[in-house]
């Protein structure tokens, strides 16, 4: 007997991040989640991180161009979209504006329903609560090693007249060439090239 699972026109994305791994288990995933895709809806990222936006993927920028309203999009997980919350956010919210909904293995399906605002919007707030989270820990670290007395920020660049006047007086002490240079923090040529009578 046939469902109506079997009648609107589904698609399905299926990313990895390396070239090592495979995307058979998220097709056989959805199949055995009762979902007939055929062939050649089937859009394969390989070796695409879940960095880059979705819509600059080659293979979801085909499938992106090639769904309609009434078509669904069927992943594994939310993450196979993306790995930014907000991207993830931005990409769901551009399909289902098009009237096209995204079926997500143990999720649900997102689509412009209440109930998938409503999970977005979760999704946005666990996101910027992160974000926060991760910022206060940074400052606190900041603020520790500024305590410890660490200097913080690029190192202060010097002339190579104040350079030159370290090194002469490291040359006096007896230094080789390396050890100035390695104790002035330059390489052995720029070293050289400053030393140059003028």
């Amino acid at each position: 007997m046939y469902t109506y699972k079997d009648y609107v026109a589904n698609f399905a994305y299926l990313r990895v991040s390396t070239t090592d791994q495979t995307t058979a288990q998220q097709l056989s995933q959805i199949t055995g989640a009762g979902f007939k895709v055929a062939r050649d809806r089937v859009f394969i990222e390989h070796a695409v991180s879940g960095a880059v936006p979705a819509l600059q993927r080659e293979q979801f920028k085909r499938l992106h161009d090639r769904m309609n309203s009434g078509d669904s999009l069927i992943v594994v997980r939310l993450d196979r979209l993306g790995r930014s919350v907000l991207d993830i956010i931005s990409t769901v919210e551009s399909l289902t504006a098009r009237g096209i909904s995204i079926v997500v293995l143990g999720l649900g399906t997102l689509d412009q329903s209440a109930q998938s605002k409503l999970t977005l919007n979760v999704l946005a707030a666990i996101s910027q609560f992160e974000k926060q989270i991760i910022s206060e820990r940074t400052k606190a670290k900041l603020s520790q090693l500024k305590k410890d007395g660490v200097k913080l920020g690029r190192p202060v660049k010097h002339s190579d007249e104040t350079l030159k006047a370290k090194a002469v007086e490291l040359f006096n002490n007896g230094k080789s060439w390396r050890k100035v240079a390695a104790e002035l923090g330059v390489a052995l040529s720029t070293l050289q090239r400053m030393m140059r009578p003028d």
